[in-house]
């Protein structure tokens, strides 16, 4: 590619999405595959035509729609499905009564303590105040449910009663948007996950870099089995689908 088409790339899509995110490929690594810096600079072993580079981003933004349109599909059964059993299940026909149902939710951080990190927990609780403080803006319960974000609607499945997640997960696989996990916490994981690729790819920013790194400010590394989860959801999601 010459030197003004790549300029013109550039101009158009950013260093940071088209260089950047996949520097490690072409730069010297050791023998644990860590990329080797030199006073803070990737080494080079051998000169990278932009076009390798650009190939790179090119081949990770083509996924990108099918990654979207699989992520709308799973974000509207999942907050539908989970609505649903609530709204049965709690018997929940006024903000006065959704009130109650999420301070009940509350309860059962003491619950969740030995399962996940204090940060987790915190963020989570975070969460349902901010729910409880918001309850009495919205028209109904059914529009509170409706405009809820699919983290916090993750956030309020994980802590319903095993049987409530139980009779939701069943009917996410009715549908096969079960994310191929037939277990609650497995799906919680992958949900998790899901979570941070529909961030990264509604903001236009590079999977390659939510892969590598678990904190993409600080370029903190992930571990091999975190990239690995990442990896295989991604994977799972570029699938295009037929739906009805």
């Amino acid at each position: 590619m010459d030197r003004n088409t790549a300029g013109d790339k550039l101009l158009e899509y950013n260093y940071i999405n088209v260089i950047t995110p996949f520097k490690h490929k072409f730069a010297k690594c050791d023998s644990k595959k860590q990329v080797v810096k030199v006073n803070g600079n990737h080494v080079y072993e051998k000169d990278v035509d932009f076009s390798e580079y650009y190939n790179c981003f090119l081949e990770e933004r083509n996924k990108y729609p099918a990654i979207i349109a699989n992520i709308q599909d799973f974000e509207i059964h999942f907050k539908s499905i989970t609505a649903y059993h609530i709204l049965t299940t709690a018997r929940i026909r006024n903000s006065s009564e959704l009130s109650l149902f999420l301070s009940k939710l509350e309860l059962r951080f003491s619950f969740l303590e030995s399962r996940y990190d204090k940060t987790r927990i915190r963020h989570m609780k975070d969460q349902i105040t901010t729910l409880k403080n918001d309850i009495f803006q919205y028209a109904d319960v059914y529009c509170f449910f409706d405009r809820m974000s699919l983290g916090n609607m993750l956030t309020v499945f994980t802590c319903l009663e095993n049987d409530t997640q139980n009779r939701i997960l069943k009917d996410m696989k009715k549908y096969k948007v079960n994310l191929n996990v037939d277990q609650v916490p497995a799906f919680i994981k992958k949900v998790f996950c899901l979570v941070s690729i529909r961030n990264c790819v509604m903001h236009c920013n590079s999977l390659e870099v939510l892969i590598r790194f678990y904190k993409p400010k600080t370029h903190e590394l992930r571990n091999s089995s975190d990239r690995k989860k990442y990896l295989s959801l991604i994977k799972l999601l570029s699938k295009e689908k037929t739906r009805d």
